[in-house]
């Protein structure tokens, strides 16, 4: 496997495997650099809390599995960020403690194999997705707030969102392939917008 970072991560392996690749949480980061702060929700080992600590003033990451919060924290001392940013452990759905994390900007990463499906399938809907992503956006929008991004598959479209808005939707390609979608949906955006971003992998 082609590395996704340029340090030895702490991951178990099938965090690793979901996790953004260096360079596309730093590209995620830079697209949302206008904003101070930041959660991400289902952050896994927190690869993109660390480059969203690095382009903003704070990020905070959440995810429901303890082991991977320590190896959040452990990750950010590595990367040299641990001073901005913040990890729990807790579960997306809860309105208490979404209530408790104020942030300029969200970032929802939901688990998209389908569950008991083999072989394995991504979700084609906005439901299928574990935690389900209609549920985790509509309370983030209102405990939280009302700037999101979501991490999304590659069957995803325009019309799978629909309900949500009006959103940006990037197709994340590097190496020749698309490999996954990314929509914005941010108060400046008044349109569907879609395009391709071309990211070249610099931690080879």
């Amino acid at each position: 496997m082609k590395k996704k970072f340029t340090k030895n991560i702490f991951s178990d392996r099938d965090a690793y495997d979901m996790s953004c690749p260096e360079f596309v949480g730093e590209h995620i980061a830079k697209s949302l650099a206008q904003f101070k702060t930041a959660v991400e929700l289902c952050c896994a080992t927190g690869m993109i809390v660390v480059q969203l600590a690095k382009h903003l003033k704070s990020a905070c990451g959440v995810d429901i599995i303890p082991s991977r919060i320590e190896d959040a924290k452990k990750n950010a001392v590595l990367y040299g960020v641990e001073e901005r940013t913040n990890f729990i452990v807790g579960d997306a759905l809860d309105p208490d403690l979404l209530k408790s994390l104020p942030a300029d900007v969200a970032i929802l990463d939901p688990e998209w194999n389908m569950q008991g499906v083999n072989p394995p399938t991504h979700a084609n809907n906005i439901d299928d997705t574990q935690p389900s992503t209609r549920e985790m956006f509509n309370l983030t929008k209102r405990y939280i707030t009302p700037n999101v991004v979501i991490k999304i598959p590659k069957s995803f479209t325009f019309e799978t969102l629909s309900e949500f808005g009006q959103c940006r939707i990037e197709n994340i390609i590097w190496d020749g392939n698309l490999r996954f979608k990314l929509a914005y949906f941010l108060n400046n955006i008044a349109k569907n917008q879609e395009m391709d971003i071309f990211l070249i992998n610099y931690c080879l």
